[in-house]
């Protein structure tokens, strides 16, 4: 599994425990339409981001938050890899 990979695993974990008792809970994976299918209501848009910046020591820019950033678990992983601290 490559580091991208693993990335989205975690990411899908969080977002599980975040949704947890809702239907998308299992039906969750990297792919998932984050925004279009409202997984993540505001606050819990919050807590990621809280977690991606505390888990992964980075810090996600104003100029990088929008749709296209949470479009999904993988593109969340992809951001993630691309900017985090090495």
């Amino acid at each position: 599994m490559g580091e991208k990979e693993k990335v989205t695993k975690e990411i899908v974990d969080h977002i599980r425990q975040l949704v947890r008792g809702r239907d998308v809970e299992h039906s969750l994976d990297g792919a998932t339409d984050l925004i279009g299918k409202a997984v993540l209501d505001s606050l819990n848009l919050v807590r990621l981001i809280q977690f991606i910046e505390t888990r992964f020591g980075l810090t996600i820019g104003d100029q990088d938050i929008g749709p296209d950033l949470f479009e999904s678990p993988a593109s969340l992983a992809a951001y993630i890899v691309a900017n985090r601290s090495v």
